[in-house]
């Protein structure tokens, strides 16, 4: 068998068999302490790794002399026991025992010294396996918290920290809610009757809920929808221009887009007349506000801002609004086109 495979069975069978419940048999040794042969017990994995080691240097000094490895074997215990802090291991002897037997079975002194060396090697490789058990055991977890602490005393963990009360209490609701509605299923699980009228209610009630908030969207866009006048129609057309699209619009009997030109008819006359300047981002009420603050208009001028302001209102109404709209409304937006100064035929 290779000496790694049979090295690391051993180091399975020393790491995976605690024995619980046993009492050491002898007494506390110190590591640095010499170990007679024979002995079976340690206190800890320093006095057993020593041992270990021992009986390899014994193997390798005997290797050319078949008596001398038949005294070594002989004087090997059934097991090795081991008391370490959290657990009470047993290891066979029984690996180191059969590679031994097989030296000194051997017929040419090649082949002895050859096997001796294996079961050498055996024992070596366990005795470092122990120490590295022990440096584990007694410096594995300072050294794992310092270099912890290192890691998190770095600058991208400065923010890091644990939950706040308010997460907390955040956490604790969401428990006693999800409880709860486990609790309510679990009840209406019994009634199956129940939980089917339930199911459709809850169905209905989502159903419900989209309808409204598509028709909220959908009154919302309309409210918003913009003056449908493209910069470069609305500084093409002139007013008397606008007139004539609103009253083609009230002919085909669309009075809403008939008020909306006739808006924009009495807008482009202001403009014409220098009352406002061109700029088609202002809003209805931006329109009426300019007016309202001009100091120089005439004596005319309050006769101008009342029939902006009526004006205004109708296409609030109509557009915005999404009132529907009739001849009546064409013809005070009209009037209030004609009391702006637009001279209608």
């Amino acid at each position: 068998m290779p000496i790694r495979f049979k090295c690391s069975l051993c180091a399975l069978l020393f790491l995976f068999l605690p024995i619980a419940g046993r009492a050491a048999a002898a007494a506390p040794q110190n590591s640095n302490a010499s170990v007679t042969a024979g002995s079976n017990v340690y206190s800890d994995a320093p006095s057993f790794a020593a041992e270990l080691w021992r009986i390899g240097t014994a193997i390798e000094k005997e290797r050319a002399y078949p008596p001398g490895l038949a005294a070594v074997r002989k004087d090997l215990p059934s097991n090795w026991e081991l008391d370490a802090s959290e657990h009470h291991y047993s290891l066979s002897a029984e690996p180191l025992s059969s590679l031994l037997r097989d030296a000194e079975a051997g017929k040419k002194a090649k082949t002895i010294a050859a096997k001796a060396e294996e079961a050498a090697q055996w024992a070596f490789d366990l005795a470092n396996q122990v120490k590295a058990y022990a440096v584990a055991q007694n410096g594995g977890d300072s050294n794992g918290k310092a270099a912890l602490d290192r890691i998190l005393s770095r600058r991208e963990f400065g923010g890091v920290k644990g939950p706040s009360a308010w997460d907390l209490f955040r956490q604790r609701v969401i428990r006693e809610i999800l409880t709860l509605l486990g609790s309510l299923f679990e009840q209406i699980g019994r009634y199956p009757m129940g939980a089917k009228v339930l199911f459709w209610l809850v169905i209905l009630a989502v159903v419900v809920w989209l309808a409204l908030v598509l028709f909220r969207y959908w009154t919302r866009r309309a409210a918003l929808e913009e003056l449908q006048a493209p910069e470069a129609v609305a500084y093409i057309r002139t007013w008397q221009e606008w007139i004539q699209a609103a009253r083609e619009g009230a002919a085909r009997g669309d009075f809403r887009e008939a008020v909306h030109s006739a808006y924009w008819a009495g807008i482009s006359y202001l403009e014409d007349c220098e009352v406002v300047r061109k700029d088609r981002t202002r809003t209805p009420r931006e329109y009426m506000r300019l007016v309202s603050l001009d100091t120089q208009l005439a004596a005319s001028g309050r006769k101008t801002r009342e029939a902006l302001s009526s004006l205004t209102i109708i296409l609030e109404q109509v557009w915005y609004g999404r009132r529907p709209a009739s001849n009546q409304d064409f013809a005070n937006a009209l009037q209030s086109v004609k009391a702006l100064g637009c001279q209608l035929q």
